[in-house]
């Protein structure tokens, strides 16, 4: 495998779960690489509901799902082969600075170059492809930063479309209490700490009262029998909030993090 910029291979894990209005999806547990002297560490995730490309003089839909192979390259070198809406990569090394994006089929046709924001060495972050055709971009966000024995709930904004949501948290055997926590706005991740350790825990994004999803540290990993945070080495649960895909899909994905 010829080296490149990116140190490590993709793994992938895409697991279902049942949301509230609507089905919702979740990835698995994203952890982060030892801090590398020089390097950032970065994962890709498709927020875009659709990535369209121009194909015979119209809009054509690339990437549509697990089932067909699409490519995600930055800076020239593929890093996933399976790249679509909801999907997201494991962290990976990258040299600091800005990176190129592109979506791309079997054929050759293709969504990008996008660039993101800029980078810098000894930080995470997370990229997230949004919008819709012909106008896609790469929202740039800086990982939170881990508090050292507490439990942490994030939510990651990347949704042009609805640029506010608020978050919180719920009793997850009985969907029951649900607290509002806090919002975001677009292009930014909010984080708050509902204890040192927690059981039967859930979070949504939304209103107490209208809410896109609800997740659970189980339905994105089954091993978490009693939803507890920690759990092993993941103290954060992520919710991602995305545009509305056509069909009435999930618009909120998860993943526990370190």
């Amino acid at each position: 495998m010829t080296v490149s910029r990116l140190s490590t291979t993709l793994v992938l894990i895409i697991l279902a779960v049942t949301g509230c209005g609507g089905s919702s999806s979740s990835s698995g547990s994203s952890s982060m690489p030892p801090v590398s002297s020089g390097m950032a560490r970065v994962r890709y995730a498709d927020g875009a509901p659709e990535l369209q490309a121009l194909i015979n003089g119209a809009s054509s839909t690339i990437c549509a799902g697990a089932s067909v192979s699409c490519y995600l390259q930055v800076d020239g070198q593929t890093v996933a082969t399976q790249f679509y809406y909801g999907s997201m990569t494991q962290f990976l090394f990258v040299t600091p600075g800005t990176l190129s994006l592109t979506a791309l089929d079997d054929l050759g046709y293709r969504v990008g170059p996008l660039k993101s924001a800029t980078l810098a060495a000894g930080k995470a972050y997370t990229l997230i492809v949004v919008g819709s055709y012909p106008n896609y971009r790469v929202l740039t966000f800086e990982e939170p930063a881990s508090q050292k024995g507490n439990a942490q709930l994030s939510l990651y904004e990347a949704s042009p479309t609805t640029p506010k949501a608020g978050f919180g948290s719920f009793t997850a055997s009985s969907h029951s209490n649900f607290k509002q926590l806090g919002s975001a706005t677009l292009g930014t991740v909010a984080t708050v700490s509902p204890g040192a350790q927690v059981s039967n825990f859930g979070g949504y994004v939304g209103q107490r009262s209208t809410k896109y999803a609800e997740i659970t540290p189980k339905g994105i990993d089954s091993f978490d029998k009693h939803d507890d945070l920690p759990f092993h080495n993941a103290s954060r649960l992520s919710l991602f909030f995305y545009d509305q895909a056509s069909g009435g899909q999930a618009r909120v994905f998860g993943s526990l993090d370190r």
